[in-house]
């Protein structure tokens, strides 16, 4: 199958899930997720061994529990990126009931620039198009593979009032000078970065090559650092923004005391919500899995 085609099926599908409540989205997920959890494919088996890997202290049940919950939730947020990449902004946000730590946020922003980091957690494009909304954002942006899908996310992102900043020294210069302007930088900080661009830190007690550059932006003058997600509501109910001031832990004398305490921030916060961490993402690939 052709690029050019499997662009149109995944754009035209994603249109069509976009007309569709989130409720209906949700009911679908529930109804696929025998899928990944009958046949053998990538999303269980790197969830699995993800699972395996950082969370040594549950057994086998609570495990294939959790396995179970975040497939479900991967489905969850596939599904709903049709909503976030074809409707307005306005749309989705209309499913945000709450918002916790607002305050740190807004403070934050009135004494000068403003790294918002975020994993993949929860609803995140959500989340960006929530602070887009109330901030100017540059947010780091890294292409989709597929060109057609990659045009719609880039509208999406743009219509939602952000600036995308390519993750190339042209971008981290962008990103930097919003900063100076007193403005706000989203990036995701779980993501492996390209050579030479990251260091090897502890994530769950295990090896990950992790990205630098949050960490480098974070001693921009007057930049504090604020973390959140937008954590996926039972029944239905929405989403719920989380926000935390974590300026102070990022603060280090090193640079790997600094990316270190960031990835210490990042975990503790997917364990208030594990089931809806991606763990189908090869976060190790450069550290534990050379061989694979």
């Amino acid at each position: 199958m052709s690029e050019r085609v499997k662009s149109a099926l995944a754009v035209g599908l994603l249109k069509l899930l976009g007309k569709l409540p989130l409720v209906w989205l949700h009911r679908i997920a529930n109804t696929l997720i025998l899928i990944p959890l009958l046949l053998p494919n990538h999303s269980h088996k790197q969830t699995k061994i993800n699972i395996d890997r950082c969370f040594p202290e549950l057994n086998p049940k609570q495990k294939s529990k959790l396995i179970r919950q975040s497939l479900l939730h991967t489905l969850y947020a596939a599904l709903e990126m049709g909503i976030n990449w074809t409707q307005s902004s306005q749309v989705g946000l209309q499913a945000v009931t709450s918002v916790t730590g607002r305050d740190c946020l807004a403070g934050a922003y009135h004494t000068g620039g403003v790294i918002l980091v975020t994993p993949h957690l929860g609803n995140w494009e959500l989340f960006a198009n929530w602070a887009a909304n109330h901030y100017p954002v540059t947010a780091l942006y890294k292409p989709a593979k597929l060109n057609g899908l990659d045009d719609l996310i880039h509208d999406a992102r743009s219509r939602a009032g952000m600036q995308l900043a390519p993750a190339t020294a042209k971008g981290v210069m962008k990103l930097k000078r919003a900063l100076i302007k007193g403005e706000v930088n989203l990036i995701l900080p779980d993501q492996e970065p390209p050579p030479s661009s990251g260091i090897v830190s502890r994530w769950f007690n295990q090896p990950a090559y992790t990205m630098t550059l949050a960490n480098q932006l974070a001693n921009t003058k007057n930049t504090r650092v604020i973390l959140g997600f937008a954590r996926r509501l039972e029944s239905n109910n929405g989403f719920a923004i989380e926000l935390e001031d974590i300026t102070d832990q990022c603060q280090a004398a090193t640079i790997e005391a600094s990316v270190g305490a960031l990835n210490e921030a990042m975990e503790a916060l997917i364990r208030r919500a594990p089931e809806q961490y991606q763990w189908e993402y090869r976060r190790f690939k450069h550290t534990l899995e050379q061989d694979s």
